[in-house]
């Protein structure tokens, strides 16, 4: 029998610091209490710790290397129409819609994610506000709104932050773009805000802002796909 387990609620409080991902250790112990729990027909408890489980697999998977519409139509596939499922692939539906050219749907899972963010503390809400916010001020600045799109920017740096952004730091796409408009000021409060969640950057934030106060453009690296 195949078990389809579902997205993790760590808390319903509104924690700055991001929500840790159990080891592979407690992954197995999962699957041996939900087996317990089948054994002893509790489906309460087999459904609860498969929650907490389901989202800690989601976070592990890897992007598929296919192109942006393939990616796009596997996302939707496991996504499906339950909100649970959707929510913690919400931020790569996102961001995969926008780099396949699908703007009405990169705009809908934007925003989409940044509502079901507001429902509670889960492990990939800081990611739903954080690349929502990123998508949105991209369109933004696709349809010439340079003041919405610095608007998103520093909402997309007030995340609570992630497993994901404290180790990959920050989606630097729209800074990118924006300090080509010479923004440097908006992106620059940027960067000190995204100081809260990536911690571990070491330097590249202090790096990135030397250059940019120097009149310079950095190479954001792998952060301008991320």
């Amino acid at each position: 029998m195949r078990l389809l387990v579902f997205c993790c609620l760590i808390s319903a409080a509104t924690l700055r610091a991001a929500p840790q991902q159990p080891d592979k250790q407690e992954l197995y112990r999962m699957l041996d209490e939900i087996r317990a729990s089948i054994r002893l027909d509790d489906w309460n408890e087999a459904w609860r710790v498969a929650v907490r489980l389901n989202g800690s697999i989601i976070e592990r998977l890897p992007t598929t290397g296919a192109s942006p519409d393939l990616e796009l139509q596997h996302l939707e596939s496991m996504a499906g129409n339950n909100a649970i499922t959707r929510g913690p692939l919400l931020a790569r539906l996102a961001r995969t819609a926008l780099a396949a050219g699908d703007l009405k749907k990169a705009e809908r899972y934007a925003n989409e994610a940044l509502a079901e963010s507001k429902h509670g503390v889960f492990w990939w809400t800081g990611d739903a506000i954080h690349q929502g916010n990123i998508v949105l001020g991209r369109l933004a600045l696709r349809g010439g709104d340079v003041e919405e799109a610095k608007r998103y920017l520093l909402l997309a740096g007030q995340t609570p932050g992630s497993t994901s952004l404290a180790a990959q730091g920050p989606n630097m796409a729209l800074a990118r773009d924006l300090l080509e408009r010479g923004e440097s000021a908006a992106v620059l409060q940027y960067l000190e805000e995204c100081g809260s969640f990536w911690g571990g950057n070491r330097g590249r934030l202090a790096e990135w802002m030397a250059l940019i106060r120097a009149g310079l453009k950095p190479d954001f690296g792998a952060n301008v796909t991320y």
